[in-house]
């Protein structure tokens, strides 16, 4: 089997579990992946962090998000553009829908951000495993700016139900040292 073939087999696995989780149980996870997100020291000192708009069952972070904009932080969400890239923009009015059918700001009205700025950036996936290898949703666009926001703190966020007992990884994927999900913090 390839591994583009694996990797959609799993994703599909992934998701599924993730969708299984009630809309309580959700809430519930989501509240405690917060709290450990809030935890964390690379988001203590942070001044820019790019966040992300759940996307059908992903985990809610609005309480995380909440929390550090209390603390002053500047929150940056994600634009996908048409050619496979993605910009991060701290939003200038109200995010609209993308192309995915995600919310992210709109360009026209938001400020770009250099990546070289961030100092985190806050990672949903479809799913990942023990040694903390993501599996996406299959379009790379994460793959491809993570390695252009040289002191950002990448920080992975999932639900256990999303835990694969191996995701197969390419030269191109992108490795992550931190995870949150709602048991805890996860450090490589």
């Amino acid at each position: 089997m390839s591994t583009a073939l694996e990797k959609q087999n799993l994703r599909r696995e992934a998701l599924a579990r993730r969708d299984a989780l009630g809309e309580r149980e959700r809430d519930a996870k989501s509240l405690r992946l917060c709290r450990a997100l809030d935890t964390l020291g690379e988001l203590r000192g942070a001044r820019l962090v790019l966040c992300y708009c759940p996307h059908g069952s992903e985990c809610d972070l609005s309480l995380l998000y909440a929390s550090l904009r209390e603390r002053g932080v500047t929150l940056a969400f994600p634009a996908a553009g048409a050619d496979g890239t993605m910009e991060a923009y701290v939003p200038g009015a109200a995010l609209i829908r993308g192309r995915f059918g995600i919310p992210e700001p709109d360009p026209a009205r938001s400020r770009l951000v250099d990546p070289a700025e961030l100092d985190a950036v806050l990672v949903p996936c479809a799913g990942f495993d023990g040694a903390l290898h993501r599996l996406g949703h299959g379009g790379g666009y994460y793959d491809r700016y993570l390695p252009r926001c040289p002191r950002a703190a990448a920080i992975l966020t999932a639900f256990e139900a999303q835990r694969l007992a191996n995701v197969p990884h390419e030269s191109h994927d992108v490795a992550f040292s931190l995870l949150v999900t709602e048991a805890g913090v996860f450090r490589k």
